[in-house]
């Protein structure tokens, strides 16, 4: 397996055990943050096994994911919603830490 794939089901599997933790200590909000990462990780997986084969549409791709949640932050932070721009946040910071894992071949 693709060392970036089996590195994202690592990730996604941290994630919910971790959000299994929590919901344990009744910390469902932290608990909703985790599926949030966990998401993020499996979109992010999908993309790359469908288009790993093309480097160029693969990484246009990967670099667009993020726009949408870029302008949903702006727009929840210009409407206050603090909810929503700090789940914007957490998929932003997880996209970011993804896209440095991922292989430039």
């Amino acid at each position: 397996m693709n060392e970036f794939l089996q590195w994202c089901d690592e990730r996604m599997s941290a994630c919910q055990q971790r959000k299994q933790e929590l919901l344990r200590d009744q910390r469902g909000d932290e608990a909703k943050f985790e599926q949030i990462r966990a998401n993020v990780y499996g979109i992010y997986r999908a993309v790359y096994a469908a288009l790993s084969n093309q480097p160029e549409a693969l990484m246009k791709k990967l670099h667009a994911i993020p726009a949408a949640w870029e302008v949903s932050l702006r727009l929840a932070e210009e409407h206050g919603d603090t909810e929503k721009a700090h789940i914007e946040r957490i998929k932003l910071a997880t996209s970011a830490e993804i896209m440095q894992e991922v292989p430039h071949d």
